[in-house]
């Protein structure tokens, strides 16, 4: 049988001459081959897949970035806020991409009171993204606090557009819209922050405001009711519908809901030039007068209120009363005082 390393020239030779030489150098060629294949084999078979090496690197980084996050978690806790920034200006550097990083520091920076880095940070938080409605609401609600209607407007509407089922979403958006002056577009808001959560007295309180400055009396006095009943305590609801009332000439039944106020109440913005007024329509300047000596008298530095008192309690005829609450407000600086003092000094 022939030998299968012989070539035919082998063969013909009678098997003699150079075939047992080239028979042995291709039998240790292949077993130089067949120990190159185990070793690169081996080599392989040592080194982990390339997606359990991704894995690892993924794990690593993420365990880093939650090292980074507890211990600023922890240092606040203790509070140690420098050596928080710190951590987490170092974890910024680190991890430019992870966007619990940026957020965990915008908190930081908030409560330091720099609202433009928080926002700034947010903005990156956004880019890196999820861009969550919890993220969006919250650069919005930086963006106002920064005076940026229009930044905040976009943030709201974003979480609107994508989830309008999301009531918090379209009553921020409506109350920025109100600033910039866009209110039909506010007024649809609202509504549509009402029908998605009926129970919220803000929403209704907000649409009797509006109403009224469209001198639209009795819806405003519909939408406050509503307001009233959900939160019947709340000063401004009262207010409101106290200024409907007023506008419709009635301002017995308007002092009626804001007499029984505690005197801290009473002192809320607009409340006591409500009442005050009421009292003019009433032909009682004297009452007018007693609720702004009671204020003035309550805190020395508003000037406006030392003003208000003289005013009234001259128009009651109370002139020596009237007297040093008019130089209070004249050295003050309050528009009109100096001349009210003047003329409370000048002899009748």
């Amino acid at each position: 049988m022939p030998d299968p390393f012989n070539t035919p020239e082998d063969l013909g030779s009678g098997g003699t001459g150079r075939g047992p030489a080239r028979r042995s150098m291709l039998i240790a060629f292949l077993v130089v081959l067949a120990a190159m294949v185990v070793m690169i084999a081996l080599r392989e078979l040592s080194r982990p897949p390339a997606a359990t090496q991704g894995a690892a690197s993924s794990a690593s980084v993420a365990e880093r970035v939650d090292a980074v996050l507890n211990s600023a978690l922890q240092l606040r806790q203790a509070g140690e806020n420098a050596k928080a920034q710190a951590v987490l200006e170092a974890g910024v550097r680190e991890f430019p991409a992870e966007q619990q990083i940026h957020l965990s520091f915008a908190e930081l920076l908030l409560t330091q009171g720099r609202t433009q880095e928080a926002y700034d940070h947010h903005l990156t938080a956004l880019a890196i993204g999820p861009r969550t409605p919890e993220v969006e609401l919250t650069a919005g609600t930086l963006a106002s606090m920064l005076g940026k209607p229009e930044r905040a407007i976009e943030h709201y509407g974003a979480v609107l557009a994508a989830q309008p089922s999301n009531a918090r979403a379209a009553l921020l958006l409506a109350q920025v819209q109100i600033k910039v002056g866009q209110i039909d577009e506010a007024k649809k808001n609202l509504l549509i922050a009402g029908n998605l959560q009926p129970d919220t007295a803000i929403v209704w309180g907000t649409l009797a405001d509006l109403a009224l400055r469209e001198n639209k009396t009795g819806m405003a006095k519909q939408h406050i009711a509503r307001a009233r009943q959900l939160e019947p305590r709340v000063t401004l609801w009262r207010l409101i519908e106290a200024r409907a009332l007023r506008r419709e000439n009635r301002p017995e039944e308007a002092l009626h809901l804001l007499i029984g106020l505690d005197e801290a109440e009473k002192r809320e913005p607009g409340v006591l030039q409500l009442m005050s007024e009421c009292y003019g329509l009433l032909e009682r300047p004297g009452d007018a007068a007693d609720l702004y000596v009671a204020a003035a008298k309550s805190d020395p530095m508003r000037g406006d209120w030392a003003y208000e008192a003289a005013l009234w309690l001259s128009r009651a005829g109370r002139r020596d009363e009237a007297l040093p609450f008019a130089e209070r407000a004249s050295m003050m600086g309050v528009q009109g005082a100096a001349a009210l003092f003047e003329s409370l000094k000048a002899p009748e």
